[in-house]
């Protein structure tokens, strides 16, 4: 009874630090916030999402939802497709998520411009612009454009989408021609934007390289199905079931000591 009692006593001094430490952490994060909420200016707040009605003080630009609806044996299902994010609760700039301890306009001895945020709900990064698109300079016009990168074995693709005639370009030629008229090629390539029904509305301008010529094919369909997702993400349902966001994995094996190639060996003779 006496080894129980001492048991039970250290269960319970156990239970008691650790929500002491608890307690102490939680105390530690309010005084963090508080110091962020001091230093930065007074547009700055703490990030917050209310539980009931989802109404939220930030604008998470990557947030973005589409439906579709599948027949299935007991009816119709919507299947909803789109990234699961985390709540947020750091400094909030004009309803823009921002890092902690700065404070806005930035200081321009300190900081290439923009000086400020973007606008709510605009993203930023990757050579976008101030307002969250990509825009490129075509005889004296500037032209918004929408990008995206994919791999494909040793191969990397960046594929540029506009407003066209359905001209394809691939490394300052024709697509093709750099597919040597390689139907299969070709296709491989163009099927996400064929499915979509904008061949016709839109040029593809590519940047290929490494790899062989059907592992740069292989990138540049990744790369312009994400590039259709950025310029429309109402098209995301197909690209997915269709399985052209999905970058294959697979690689050639390697090479191994005291074989012709990966798997391959010489004949054996007993004599």
């Amino acid at each position: 009874s006496v080894g129980l009692t001492s048991l039970t006593g250290a269960v319970a001094s156990l239970l008691f630090l650790r929500a002491a430490a608890r307690r102490q952490g939680a105390r530690k994060e309010l005084r963090r916030k508080a110091e962020v909420t001091r230093r930065a200016d007074d547009d700055i707040e703490m990030g917050f999402e209310d539980t009931f009605s989802g109404v939220k003080n930030y604008v998470n630009p990557w947030e973005e939802y589409a439906s579709i609806d599948v027949d299935t044996k007991a009816g119709k299902q919507q299947i909803i497709y789109g990234e699961q994010f985390h709540p947020y609760d750091g400094p909030v700039y004009k309803n823009v998520p921002v890092a902690e301890g700065i404070s806005f306009p930035l200081d321009p001895t300190k900081y290439y411009e923009p000086l400020e945020p973007p606008e709510p709900g605009g993203k930023w990064g990757d050579g976008r612009s101030p307002d969250g698109n990509w825009y490129m300079e075509v005889d004296g016009e500037t032209i918004q454009y929408w990008q995206g990168q994919g791999k494909r074995k040793r191969a990397c693709a960046v594929v540029r989408v506009m407003k066209g005639t359905g001209q394809f370009i691939v490394n300052s030629m024709d697509g093709a021609g750099f597919c040597h008229d390689y139907p299969i090629w070709w296709y491989k390539a163009m099927e996400p934007i064929c499915s979509v029904g904008l061949k016709n509305e839109c040029d593809i301008i590519v940047k290929a390289f490494g790899g062989g010529i059907g592992g740069q094919m292989g990138a540049v369909r990744v790369a312009l199905a994400r590039a259709l997702a950025e310029k429309d993400y109402s098209v995301v349902p197909l690209l997915k079931r269709a399985m052209y966001l999905h970058q294959d994995p697979r690689q050639k094996e390697a090479k191994k000591t005291g074989r012709p190639k990966a798997r391959k060996s010489k004949p054996w003779h007993k004599r």
